[in-house]
């Protein structure tokens, strides 16, 4: 129990210290050194004896991987400042932590890039506090378990930032994600919780949702990503709550929302602008976009093939000769109610809001708007 009250200070500390790193070193060296050695060698006295995991502590020019072995399961891996050049793979539940808990100097590179940085397949397992990068061809975090905790790294020149693959109950909190061909990837995983990450200027999607259910996904940004900012496919039953998606300005492709054979996810209060399609739905039903203001994008809300989707007190502000909400395609049995457009200045009231759809898009609910 102790050991678990000594881990819980580290994560609390972390979690609460250097959220957003001020730069990504590039020349770090492996001779690194921190003249402040005695916290850790205080910590290593005194859970030495303990029955239930211990702490290792880890300086630049140690291997990483080595330490992870020799640690007992639910032990803590303290990690120096320096630059790590390894391929890590973590099998059992550890706590693996920078012992500044900030990213910028403590750096995790892949040693071949073609593999994880970190392959985690425990559960039960924290990373926190490190610059996590070099991964081309797969993750910086690879997870496959259960009960995990990723918290306050930068992710950054991976293939995904972090991935998790039937994965449950994983908490993803306050890490930078940018410059990965995705941010955060979630396959096949349920109940987990992203929360306040920013993912940007992602090569496809800021975080894309695969074959996943129940997760949910607060306060994050996600901006300047080249396809989609979010992106849920077959994908249902999911919450994305008081998110940013607001691009620098609208170019054609860079894109907000996208549902895609998605059913029964809630949108609520989520801001997103100067996207060429804000929200898009295909082939997606039963959701419920409501409270969120889509902004300035060049086609506001878009359905096709899309049934029984409730669109509640959203507002809506165009550009110029742009689009408010669009059905096409057989879009069917929707409900658009209670939402206004942006403030018109000459009248100084809500504008309303315009609504196109195709013939073949019938049994449509319209409450106060302006349909084309």
């Amino acid at each position: 129990m102790f050991v678990f009250a000594i881990s819980t200070i580290f994560i609390f500390y972390l979690e609460n210290n250097g959220k957003y790193p001020d730069n990504i070193p590039g020349n770090l060296s492996n001779n690194s050194t921190d003249a402040n050695v005695h916290f850790g060698y205080l910590i290593q006295k005194n859970v030495n004896n303990a029955s239930y995991g211990d702490t290792v502590i880890v300086y630049p020019g140690d291997s990483m991987q080595q330490k992870i072995n020799n640690v007992n399961s639910y032990g803590t891996v303290l990690v120096y400042p320096g630059l790590y050049k390894e391929n890590l793979v973590v099998d059992k539940p550890l706590y693996i932590v920078s012992k500044e808990g900030k990213p910028a100097n403590t750096v995790i590179q892949a040693a071949d890039p073609e593999k994880d940085v970190f392959h985690i397949t425990a559960n039960n397992v924290t990373i926190s506090g490190f610059n996590i990068t070099g991964s081309q061809g797969k993750a910086g975090i690879y997870y496959t378990g259960s009960n995990g905790n990723i918290t306050g790294n930068t992710l950054v020149y991976n293939k995904y930032g972090a991935f998790l693959k039937s994965s449950s109950d994983i908490i993803i909190r306050n890490n930078t994600a940018f410059r990965n061909g995705f941010g955060v990837y979630l396959s096949n995983s349920s109940r987990n919780t992203l929360e306040n990450n920013e993912a940007n200027n992602s090569s496809h999607c800021g975080i894309y949702m695969e074959d996943s259910t129940e997760n949910e996904l607060d306060f994050n940004v996600a901006n300047s990503n080249n396809e989609y900012a979010v992106c849920l496919k077959n994908s249902n039953n999911n919450w994305l709550t008081s998110n940013n998606m607001s691009n620098n300005e609208l170019k054609v492709d860079i894109n907000g929302i996208n549902l895609e054979n998605s059913n029964s996810n809630k949108l609520i209060s989520n801001y997103i602008s100067n996207s060429w399609k804000g929200v898009k739905l295909t082939n997606s039903s039963n959701n419920e976009l409501s409270k969120n203001r889509v902004s300035h994008n060049y086609f506001s809300i878009s359905l096709q093939n899309s049934n029984d989707n409730k669109f509640l007190n959203n507002t809506i502000e165009l550009h110029p000769y742009t689009f408010s909400i669009t059905l096409s395609r057989h879009s069917q049995n929707n409900i658009i109610k209670g939402n206004t457009g942006g403030l018109n200045e000459e009248t100084e009231s809500l504008d309303k809001i315009k609504v196109h759809y195709t013939s073949n898009s019938k049994n449509n609910t319209f409450e106060d708007v302006i349909v084309d």
